[in-house]
């Protein structure tokens, strides 16, 4: 691995870990934080009631958070893992229909 290769590497762990200090102290995941493409569209009305209302509730919570410039407390931010995953499931599933439609064609 060349110096380089290696710099990038530290680099993109360092900003994977600030961004997950971000989303943890306002009790997000980074799935929650998704710019809402056709597939994200698409996969979100695919989620069962219970993930999207779990999902509705951190964004309700963190706009909150947000808008008092607070921020969870300590204790909780530690039990949380923001790159837990929950919708990528979905959208695989649809963008493996949409390939398949391609294929059709």
């Amino acid at each position: 691995m060349s110096f380089l290769q290696r710099a990038m590497s530290r680099a993109g762990a360092a900003y994977r870990t600030k961004v997950g200090r971000q989303l943890s102290a306002h009790g997000l995941l980074y799935e929650d934080c998704l710019i809402e493409t056709e597939e994200v569209k698409l996969a979100l009305k695919r989620l069962p009631k219970d993930l999207m209302t779990a999902r509705e509730q951190r964004l309700k919570r963190a706009m909150m958070l947000s808008s008092q410039q607070k921020e969870l407390p300590s204790d909780i931010v530690a039990q949380l893992n923001p790159f837990e995953s929950y919708l990528q499931p979905y959208i695989d599933q649809v963008e493996k229909e949409k390939a398949e439609l391609l294929l059709q064609k």
